[in-house]
């Protein structure tokens, strides 16, 4: 298990659980506008998600993040996206509105 989780929690739900979150530690951060605890085991990062995913709150765990995407290799190694999948052309209706 590792002790350098950063779990924070965010969004305008969060107003209603502020009591809570003060409660288990975590500080307001006003710069990103998220409640934010640091370095937390991974078994109370868990319980943690439960309780947000319970009640619908938006919340990001530093162990789960995804890795960087390195997009120009991924062009390098002959994978260019096919520009006319990208869309297909749609006609638009023609308007009800008839003038006089």
């Amino acid at each position: 298990m590792s002790e350098n989780i950063t779990f924070a929690v965010s969004g305008s739900e969060t107003y209603y659980h502020k009591d809570w979150l003060k409660s288990k530690g975590f500080k307001w951060v006003v710069s990103s506008k998220k409640w934010e605890k640091l370095n937390i085991l991974e078994i109370e990062a868990d319980q943690l998600s439960e309780y947000c995913r319970e009640f619908g709150l938006y919340y990001e765990r530093s162990d789960k993040g995804m890795p960087k995407f390195d997009y120009e290799s991924y062009l390098w190694d002959g994978n260019i996206p096919d520009k006319s999948s990208w869309y297909k052309e749609k006609n638009l209706p023609n308007t009800t509105n008839k003038k006089d």
